[in-house]
């Protein structure tokens, strides 16, 4: 008597501990990770504004967000952009938000979640930038892959039509361009 009853909590338990496990692993770490970056850079812009490349201090504060690589290429930027001032040539990325299709940035956005791809997953990011009582918005997509167990930003793709000079273009490909002067 005791075995049946017994069984009966057994298989009761099961059914109830496989859909908590399934939901545990519906939770989509890749789209958190990519909203913890954009929520830590919104904050960041309103307390020290980035303009182009962030300075070291501000890379520092997001860098944790990013791929080694990614991080590499922005150290690399920045001594490529002090190379260039030292030289009294041009400097590159010294202006707009090099995080968005939209020079002038972002005032809040929503990502949806993600999805597989070739690097990892992705994530499509609605933007608004609310300015002199007009409203803009645009969609850019974030590109995510798991490094040391952590979903991290790999690139980001700009896709608004308005900004000529990013749109078919990425984060990395707009920085990535050594000698840059």
């Amino acid at each position: 008597m005791i075995r049946p009853s017994l069984a009966i909590a057994l298989t009761l338990c099961s059914l109830f501990a496989f859909p908590v496990n399934a939901a545990k692993s519906d939770k989509d770490e890749a789209r958190e990770a990519a909203v913890r970056f954009f929520d830590d850079y919104a904050s960041l812009q309103k307390s020290s504004k980035v303009v182009g490349l962030p300075n070291m201090q501000q890379l520092d504060t997001i860098s944790q967000h990013f791929i080694p690589k990614l991080h590499r290429i922005f150290y690399i930027a920045l001594r490529e952009q002090h190379r260039c001032r030292s030289r009294d040539k041009m400097t590159p990325w010294t202006k707009g938000d090099l995080f968005t299709s939209n020079d002038a940035g972002f005032t809040s956005f929503t990502i949806d979640p993600s999805l597989p791809n070739q690097f990892g997953r992705q994530s499509t990011i609605h933007f608004t930038l609310e300015k002199n009582g007009k409203t803009q918005r645009w969609d850019d997509e974030v590109i995510l892959r798991k490094e040391n167990g952590e979903w991290m930003v790999y690139d980001i793709e700009y896709h608004a039509p308005f900004a000529t000079e990013k749109a078919g273009k990425s984060l990395q490909s707009i920085i990535d361009k050594n000698p840059a002067c």
